[in-house]
């Protein structure tokens, strides 16, 4: 119980090592070359944009209608009640990780090491790192190895929702714009799969299309003791992200160097909506929050090592579900024990183990919130109808449109059909407790986001592509336009 107090109130700060904290570090120095970056030869060169869902077209404000259609004999309670859990998919542990300083590995070891993809050994001697278009190319480093499953959890009803983490963008370095090297069967060098200067956009705009999320950290000022010329570096690199990734713009704050200089200008910006800092942060326990949590600053945790990770998960997990403490992580450069500790989650408390984890990025848990504390739904019953319907809260910036919803008094052997509006693209439901939970989603564009992963499976046959469009396939409540994708597949 001690360690958990202490965990909560203390920054372990270390450098040069995998859970290295943001002080003194240099985010990219631009003289620096790489041997895959000489301008003799650019035939392997890729800068070309990659697919990325439609963000600036997103829903927001959705009308939300469910109909349960009741069999002939079945009477519900009197009373019905309908809630909104303080944690998705009535989840009773909140684990939130974000990678700072726009690293290569958040794409080429977190989210790879998550989705199943091939992963580096990290040999101390030479680690490589790799970008989408190698992936997509099956241009890998050698050694590489995959996890042999996919990591997370489940909706409370069988469908995976894989682990989600948020990486820190650096938008006015040159970096995020630079082209890649593919080489596919060349072996004479390997300088490709040497560690870039950080993240490219490609990489960002696949990490965005599996639900990840992104952050503002530094900018590129050298007065960050001057708010104002903090607010104007802001603006210039939302404008950028926003240009960069299909309209998507940024809503979380992650603190970098300690500088609370950067607090102060993100409570003054007003796309930013939620912070987190490694001191001075607000206690963040789920079942214990009663506001909607804008411009709260949440407070993260820099650990030395995997073990003390694993104590902190078993020293909350020892505490009740209604006093349990969020765990947020802050990591910089992520390795192969960062990945098995991925894994120990997933096998331990994720889809096969206890299934009790909650593995969102800080953003996607602020907009449940937010939804939770201002979407009011109504139940009522008609007939042998029971309605429900949910107001979502019309937003900007907004890209996870979703609730869970809590019905006592109900089970499933009651219910003969259940149907929903337009607004309703994702659906899943079943009992739980004294009665059921529904789950539902309000992407617009879940369909042709399916589709894209259903084509390029197709492309390239492989059971990775196969998982990978299953899972997006799932995403999408049951009718014709399912079941056609899935056809494809056949």
């Amino acid at each position: 119980m001690c360690f958990r107090y202490c965990i909560a109130t203390i920054l372990i700060i270390f450098s040069c090592t995998t859970f290295s904290s943001c002080f003194k570090k240099d985010l990219f120095d631009e003289s620096k070359k790489l041997p895959d970056q000489k301008d003799s030869s650019t035939d392997d060169d890729f800068i070309k944009s990659g697919y990325v869902y439609p963000f600036g077209n997103e829903t927001t404000g959705a009308d939300v209608e469910i109909t349960l259609t009741l069999k002939s004999d079945e009477t519900p309670a009197e009373e019905l009640a309908i809630h909104v859990p303080p944690l998705k998919y009535n989840k009773s542990l909140l684990f939130m990780l974000t990678q700072d300083d726009c690293k290569q590995s958040a794409f080429s070891m977190t989210w790879a090491a998550i989705h199943g993809k091939p992963i580096d050994i990290s040999d101390p001697k030479r680690k490589y790192y790799y970008d989408i278009e190698n992936l997509e190319a099956y241009d890998l480093p050698p050694k590489s190895y995959a996890l042999g499953k996919t990591l997370g959890s489940t909706d409370g009803f069988g469908n995976e929702v894989r682990f989600r983490f948020t990486t820190t963008l650096a938008p006015e370095w040159d970096f995020m714009y630079a082209p890649t090297s593919v080489k596919p069967g060349f072996s004479d060098n390997y300088f490709r799969f040497y560690m870039k200067a950080g993240l490219r956009w490609n990489n960002v705009r696949e990490l965005l299309n599996w639900g990840n999320a992104i952050a503002f950290h530094d900018v590129k000022t050298s007065a960050t003791s001057d708010v104002d010329s903090l607010l104007k570096h802001f603006d210039i690199a939302q404008e950028m992200t926003q240009k960069a990734v299909e309209g998507r713009r940024a809503k979380f704050f992650v603190e970098p160097n300690g500088n609370k200089n950067y607090l102060i200008a993100a409570q003054r910006y007003a796309d930013i909506r939620t912070m987190t800092a490694q001191s001075g942060a607000t206690a963040l326990i789920p079942y214990q929050v009663y506001s909607d949590l804008n411009k709260t600053t949440l407070p993260r945790v820099f650990l030395d090592t995997v073990s003390q990770a694993k104590q902190l998960v078993l020293s909350e997990l020892a505490v009740d579900s209604k006093h349990r403490r969020a765990i947020h992580l802050g990591v910089h450069e992520t390795d192969h024990q960062w990945a098995q500790f991925l894994l120990w989650l997933n096998n331990h408390y994720g889809k096969d183990g206890q299934d009790v984890i909650w593995f969102p990025s800080q953003e996607e848990y602020y907009e449940y919130n937010y939804y939770r504390q201002h979407s009011d739904p109504s139940i009522y019953k008609d007939g042998d109808q029971v309605k429900i319907k949910v107001k979502l809260p019309n937003q900007t910036n907004f890209y996870y449109p979703s609730l869970t919803l809590n019905i006592p008094g109900i089970k499933m052997s009651m219910i003969a059909s259940v149907h929903t509006n337009e607004s309703v693209t994702g659906l899943s439901y079943g009992d739980f407790g004294d009665g059921i939970t529904i789950n539902f989603d309000c992407r617009k564009f879940v369909v042709q986001h399916a589709h894209h992963y259903v084509n390029k499976y197709l492309a390239r046959p492989t059971k990775i592509n196969l998982e990978d469009a299953k899972y997006h396939i799932g995403a999408i409540k049951e009718g014709d336009q399912k079941k056609q994708l899935l056809q494809l597949l056949d």
